[in-house]
């Protein structure tokens, strides 16, 4: 008969040390919420909130040759050696782990977790296998996601508790899926809406006051999601197989990746030359509109799958900085004004045309920085490559260094937007009432001019301006 309390109470006390030491680990993390445009941060045993300007990187190159997913530890490891000598990023991906190789920042986490996660489910789908086997395996994760099903969201949970096992009480936030409205880099189809939405539900059931980046699109210029919705206005659902006969009589197909067809702006504009992999031309105007629709419609859409938003377009917005600018325009308009929006730039010359040196790439991205800025991104994050020498990597830590001594005019309350034109600027006024007048020159090839507060400024190609006034 004693048995069984014996084993209540075991049980009890089991449940007891489980809910402590999920306190515990709690009381590591910040507390995170949005607000006019701002990711919200209360620290680790902070009594406020506080506006975060986020400056993150993704690969160290020449500190570490060792890819995230391959190698967790070694490249941990490695990632350590520079980041306990610099101050320069307050975030960085990591794979998890309870070091403390990213020296008291915020890691960005999940996005390798989810990664095999994901790759998991898909091949759970009967599928007929393929060059083209993404479209219809995505479809059926759509409704799995759609609906619930009990073994797709048990993956999730299981993806999540063992991130979190593994990162232990290091302050970290979530950003599960990479290129989500693009289906990741190199990927033949979309993830679909709902399967971000589940993602972010299922994070914020272990972890109510984190934060979802969700980073929208690789390729700004169309996607594969925008196809979808464009053959839905037309068709009362998707076919179970790609609908290759809606991209036109005689439409050619790439043999080891066929779905590229399908990559299209909002209007049906082809990103591809039809049968190849190479990119359409298009105009400046004519990417300002693709750029801003694209965005505005994927981050609407996506809404519930993040709580900051952001992209990765790195050739047309080191081709047009001004690209960088519109990004945030067409994010902000699709997510609202309260919602963050951090945006990814080329931190390693991945893209670097072959003429620019390493200092005027860092000057264009500088440039395409405080573009952003100028438009309301709260957020700027570095993506790298780590098979390039670090020359680019290294030519942008000085900017990074002004970037943050002015972080507290960057917080400061915005008077004024100009965002037309050759020459965008914003003016921030501090609590002690100084005023700053910040500008970019979006031409790439001849100085601009703007005049504000009876002052003539002039700015060389890829100029930036600070004055205060």
């Amino acid at each position: 008969m004693s048995f069984f309390p014996r084993r209540a109470f075991a049980l009890l006390f089991a449940f007891a040390v489980c809910l402590w030491a999920e306190s515990v680990r709690q009381a590591h993390l910040s507390k995170w919420k949005t607000q006019q445009g701002w990711a919200l941060r209360k620290a680790p045993g902070a009594s406020r909130y506080e506006k975060f300007f986020a400056v993150g990187v993704w690969n160290i190159p020449g500190y570490t040759k060792d890819a995230m997913e391959n190698a967790p530890q070694v490249y941990r490891s490695g990632a350590a050696a520079y980041l306990q000598h610099s101050p320069l990023y307050n975030m960085v991906y990591l794979s998890p782990g309870a070091d403390d190789a990213a020296a008291g920042r915020v890691e960005v986490t999940g996005s390798i977790a989810f990664y095999e996660c994901l790759k998991a489910c898909q091949q759970a789908v009967p599928s007929a296998g393929g060059t083209d086997a993404d479209y219809a395996v995505r479809q059926q994760l759509r409704l799995q996601a759609q609906e619930g099903e009990a073994s797709f969201l048990q993956r999730l949970d299981d993806a999540i508790d063992r991130n979190i096992r593994a990162i232990g009480t290091n302050d970290h936030i979530w950003a599960p899926v990479d290129e989500i409205a693009g289906g990741g880099a190199g990927s033949g189809w979309c993830w679909s809406p709902e399967v971000g939405r589940r993602i972010r539900q299922r994070i914020r059931r272990r972890e109510p006051h984190t934060l979802v980046y969700t980073d929208l699109l690789g390729i700004s210029r169309g996607s594969s999601y925008l196809f979808e919705r464009r053959y839905l206005q037309s068709h009362a659902a998707l076919p179970s197989e790609p609908p290759y006969d809606a991209l036109g009589e005689g439409a050619r197909r790439l043999p080891q990746r066929p779905l590229l067809g399908f990559v299209q702006a909002y209007d049906g504009s082809p990103v591809y030359v039809n049968g190849t992999a190479d990119y359409v031309s298009y105009d400046l105007p004519t990417l300002k509109r693709f750029f801003y629709e694209n965005l505005r419609i994927c981050a609407r859409d996506y809404r519930a799958c993040g709580d900051v938003f952001g992209i990765n377009s790195f050739i047309d917005c080191n081709t047009y900085p001004v690209l960088a600018g519109v990004a945030v325009d067409g994010i902000r308009s699709g997510v609202g004004p309260d919602v963050p929006v951090w945006i990814f730039f080329d931190g390693n010359g991945y893209a670097r045309p072959a003429h620019q040196s390493p200092e005027a790439f860092a000057g264009n991205l500088k440039c395409q920085m405080y573009i952003s800025i100028i438009h309301g991104a709260t957020g700027i994050l570095f993506w790298n490559d780590r098979s390039l020498s670090p020359e680019v990597f290294q030519a942008l830590e000085p900017v990074l260094t002004e970037l943050k001594d002015r972080e507290p005019i960057i917080k400061a309350g915005t008077l004024e937007q100009h965002l037309e034109g050759d020459v965008h600027y914003m003016v921030k006024r501090l609590s002690d009432g100084r005023t700053y007048f910040v500008a970019a020159n979006t031409l790439t090839d001849k100085e601009a001019t703007c005049s504000y507060n009876g002052q003539v400024h002039r700015l060389p190609p890829y100029g930036v301006a600070w004055v205060q006034l």
